[in-house]
């Protein structure tokens, strides 16, 4: 089992199991989308690839720099203007998109790119993921795919332990070129922010490297195109409803990372409740259960979890989740 990472704990609501598969978005133009719930959000899982509005006005697709490096208003290209890059890494789109400006005139009320039940994201939203993932300084190698079929080498330390699957899908110049493919990933919030030196308004911005692992925030003019993740509305409850009595920080699962066995210590807390464990993988997949029986539980891993990251679910009789915890096997 390779990887010694630091142990994250997460307090679960009933229905939240870590890292479990979310319902999913279908965008209007029939795009059908995964989704993955990172502790109390439901971030959407691939780029979005829509060119209406939810309402069914259409954005425009602008393939020409000189006429890109020009718009105030709403619209989107493929990178490199090939529509084959689309199924991949959805399109790009320039920021008056993202909010919604669909012509010039300043009394005509925005549109919105999202779906009902889903938004673009503010910055104070991806800087909950990316605290939730360990920090800027970490969470690039959390969310972007392995490999090097859409990064260049060496992308270094992708894990995508969160599901995330940030690929690298480049980005259109304000000027209207294009550059970055596997190189680099960019995604746009809905915050705007003041450049400081110049006094003009532009986007924060969260942008993934091939070379390194941080998320790091940057400021983006507002004719650059970047891609869209969207999150859910819904924000998940991180308090179950006998938190008042079960406190899971209590209760305590080591080694971690762990190799043949794993042991769940209750601390000062009872099992009068038949309490339960079950450990799933990142997609959700029970892997094996039992029960509570003691203080200091053992349980023997018997090489039935590969290597990398699960989760411990400790819940009681009736189904309530006391804790779940990140668990790193190896």
């Amino acid at each position: 089992m390779k990887k010694k990472l630091l142990l994250a704990a997460l307090i679960a609501s009933t229905n939240i199991f870590g890292q479990l598969p979310g319902n999913g978005m279908t965008d209007f133009d029939g795009n059908i989308y995964n989704s993955v719930i990172l502790d109390t959000q439901e971030w959407v899982k691939e780029n979005l690839n829509v060119a209406h509005y939810n309402d069914g006005t259409v954005i425009p697709q602008v393939t020409d720099p000189t006429e890109w490096a020009t718009l105030t208003t709403g619209a989107w290209c493929y990178f490199d203007n090939t529509a084959a890059n689309g199924a991949i890494y959805g399109k790009l789109y320039n920021w008056y998109a993202v909010a919604g400006i669909h012509d010039t005139i300043s009394s005509t009320p925005n549109k919105v790119l999202a779906p009902v039940g889903f938004h673009v994201p503010t910055d104070t939203e991806w800087t909950t993921l990316t605290t939730f993932l360990g920090g800027l300084e970490v969470a690039g190698g959390e969310m972007k795919e392995m490999g090097t079929t859409h990064w260049e080498t060496p992308n270094t330390g992708a894990t995508n332990n969160s599901n995330f699957t940030g690929l690298g899908d480049g980005y259109r110049w304000y000027y209207g070129g294009f550059g970055g493919m596997g190189l680099y990933a960019n995604w746009w919030s809905s915050t705007e922010t003041i450049q400081v030196t110049t006094n003009q308004v532009n986007v924060w911005i969260r942008h993934l490297d091939h070379d390194n692992i941080f998320a790091s925030k940057n400021e983006a003019l507002k004719a650059f195109g970047l891609s869209v993740r969207l999150i859910s509305d819904t924000l998940f409850s991180d308090t179950p409803s006998n938190m008042g009595t079960i406190k899971g920080e209590t209760i305590r699962i080591y080694a971690n990372p762990a190799a043949n066995n794993v042991v769940i210590d209750l601390s000062s807390l009872t099992t009068s409740s038949n309490w339960m464990y079950a450990i799933s993988n990142t997609l959700g997949q029970e892997i094996t259960r039992g029960k509570i029986i003691s203080q200091q539980t053992i349980i023997n891993l018997n090489d039935a979890l590969s290597e990398g990251l699960c989760f411990v679910k400790v819940y009681d009789a009736l189904g309530n989740v006391l804790t779940t915890k990140k668990l790193f096997v190896e």
